[in-house]
């Protein structure tokens, strides 16, 4: 196979990855946040004739392995075949970005191993074109809490705001997987001026609170009509979720992403408790789910030397 790389470029990478938590409440397909929560993923240029060890690749490694070739194809280069090995704890399909993740990975990997030949604004272009929206795989790459906007024309913009470090996320994690896709679509295809003015001004409450550390202000900030009455539907314990958050002390609580994960705003000191809460009241509606307190997290994809 001719080598598609620069000379400067390695046979194999390591990357780390955090999970993230898109919408925020309000900020549907606007708003995300990365976690201090990560997985690591190894690619490798691998013969084409040989195998993969357990005979089958599976979903998260494919689609990593799928956007690190996509980096080669961008480039007008010869496309190898990549293995990649998912390595970590991150749950698929329960709202915290696991094929974002896996497609961030990807990309870093893929760009190292043509030696760094993409710039950022290519990176951000193929994200979006594999991941369809940018909420996840924008604070995957990058970091932080992410403001996303897909111009009618033009690249994706993102403005990113510093994560505040006396600030954490309590997640309860169901074992059932709400897919993003099903739950898409029961959401209303049109809202009144009332609803739409609800949703802009927590949206950008949400914003204003954690850059200016008004924590007071999240509970009204991460209110939301446009998605979560829809997919609460499918969930009926979301919001008997989110209110005993809010009886142990969460600033403020939301489904993360398209769900399953309840995430909540928490002080440090609150955290185990709203945790606690949570899945106390996930239990008595006959729920089996995990816990995990986070912080969120400044950096993104990094390879791992």
């Amino acid at each position: 196979m001719p080598d598609s790389r620069h000379d400067s470029a390695p046979a194999s990478v390591r990357v780390r990855v955090p999970a993230t938590s898109a919408n925020l409440g309000p900020g549907f397909d606007a708003l995300g946040v990365a976690l201090d929560w990560t997985a690591e993923l190894t690619f490798e240029l691998a013969d084409p004739g040989v195998p993969n060890a357990d005979g089958a690749i599976a979903a998260i490694e494919r689609m990593a392995s799928t956007a690190a070739q996509r980096v080669f194809e961008h480039l007008g280069r010869p496309i190898p075949a990549i293995r990649a090995r998912y390595y970590g704890d991150m749950p698929v399909g329960r709202g915290l970005g696991m094929s974002a993740a896996s497609r961030a990975a990807g990309l870093v990997a893929g760009n190292r191993l043509v030696g760094d030949a993409c710039t950022t604004e290519d990176i951000v272009a193929l994200a979006v074109e594999l991941e369809g929206h940018g909420d996840n795989i924008v604070p995957a790459l990058f970091g932080g809490v992410q403001v996303v906007v897909q111009p009618g024309s033009g690249p994706l913009q993102h403005v990113r705001l510093a994560p505040p470090d006396d600030l954490r996320l309590a997640l309860l994690v169901p074992e059932f997987s709400m897919p993003t896709e099903e739950s898409r679509k029961r959401l209303p295809v049109s809202l009144t001026r009332a609803e739409a003015v609800h949703n802009i001004g927590r949206a950008a409450l949400v914003v204003a609170a954690l850059a200016e550390r008004r924590y007071d202000v999240l509970r009204t900030a991460v209110e939301d009509i446009l998605h979560q009455p829809a997919r609460g539907e499918l969930f009926p314990a979301l919001f008997p979720i989110i209110d005993g958050a809010y009886r142990a002390g969460a600033y403020g609580s939301y489904l993360s992403g398209g769900g399953s994960t309840v995430a909540a705003f928490v002080s440090p000191e609150a955290g185990d408790a709203v945790a606690s809460e949570m899945l106390r009241v996930a239990h008595e509606h006959g729920l089996q789910a995990t816990t995990r307190v986070v912080a969120m997290r400044d950096a993104g994809t990094e390879v791992v030397e």
